[in-house]
């Protein structure tokens, strides 16, 4: 199923919970329209690849994100806690899913829904939480080697061609300066929508898979990860339990703007009503300040211990306010 197949099941199964209805009925309802479910979504996208008997589909599509090959490709992975002790100043940041290959090195990977302005400073934000876990105990300062995987949903490099791109610390020269650190992201949009039919990488088959998942491709095909990938992605994979449970605590946003209405309709109210909310504030606050400032220099006009340009200097006011609140008193 697509992404609004998907939050359209959970609203349905919620609401059909809360009125006391049969909501085994209402899953076997959706089991019956549909074979699998939207892999992006967060949840799902743990459950599908954060899985113990997922970790070889889970390794698979590491390997082509990271281009590795041969030797230097993940063989087995361990799953570790997503939550991820962020220092004293923060309480915790938690990714999608979050492995450590046999040499303790770091693999994170994240789906990200939504960009905004400051989702670059979330990427090096988060990337540095999984630095600091990095460090190898008893050692002050080694690191291992961190993986930072963005699969965003949204176009990020709106003047590149390019959908994943590889970001690393270097200098003015173009020369590596630490390679311990990798960010990669990868534009799940941009690959959709653009012309890359001749890509034929792992990475490009791994989408093009998810993608047919997505879509409840049933027919045959060449894609060498469907079938495991289709297997993984099953409805029927995921229980009643779960189901609710994803239900009453949909973790995203967009997903809830979009069940049953238009989505960037609903996204351009929220927005509105948001903005509308912050300029309203800004305006009370401003307005408040301004009363605030008048009754004072009010005050200290009829105290008439100050002149006109000592109550403007004190209250931070042009002289020519100062005079024109002057000539109101009676």
């Amino acid at each position: 199923m697509n992404r609004n197949q998907y939050a359209k099941m959970m609203q349905d199964i919620h609401e059909t919970r809360i009125a006391g209805g049969d909501v085994t009925a209402c899953i076997t309802k959706y089991r019956e329209m549909y074979k699998y479910v939207y892999v992006y979504n967060d949840s799902c996208f743990k459950k599908i690849f954060g899985a113990i008997e997922n970790r070889g589909l889970a390794a698979s599509f590491l390997n082509a994100i990271l281009n590795l090959e041969g030797p230097r490709c993940i063989g087995k992975l361990d799953f570790i806690d997503p939550s991820v002790p962020g220092g004293p100043f923060v309480k915790s940041v938690t990714s999608d899913l979050v492995a450590e290959d046999p040499d303790k090195n770091r693999i994170v990977i994240e789906v990200q829904h939504k960009g905004n302005s400051t989702f670059k400073d979330r990427l090096v934000f988060y990337t540095a939480c999984h630095t600091l876990q990095s460090k190898v105990p008893g050692d002050t300062f080694t690191l291992r080697h961190v993986d930072y995987i963005a699969l965003q949903m949204f176009d990020a490099y709106s003047d590149s061609e390019d959908y994943k791109h590889v970001v690393q610390l270097k200098d003015q020269h173009n020369v590596l300066y630490h390679g311990k650190n990798v960010l990669t992201i990868v534009e799940i949009e941009k690959f959709l929508n653009g012309n890359y039919d001749t890509d034929d990488s792992r990475l490009a088959e791994w989408l093009r898979a998810i993608d047919l998942v997505n879509n409840e491709f049933n027919g045959e095909t060449r894609n060498p990860y469907l079938e495991d990938l289709q297997n993984a992605a099953k409805l029927s994979n995921f229980d009643m339990d779960y189901l609710l449970t994803e239900a009453k605590n949909m973790s995203d946003h967009a997903y809830e703007l979009s069940v049953e209405r238009d989505e960037a309709r609903l996204e351009g109210i929220a927005e509105g009503r948001a903005e509308g909310r912050a300029e309203g504030r800004a305006e009370g606050r401003a307005d408040g300040l301004a009363e605030a400032k008048r009754s004072a220099v009010i005050k200290a006009l009829k105290r008439g211990k100050l002149t006109v340009e000592e109550i403007a200097e004190d209250n931070d006011l042009p002289l020519e306010e100062v005079l024109k609140i002057q000539k109101e008193q009676p």
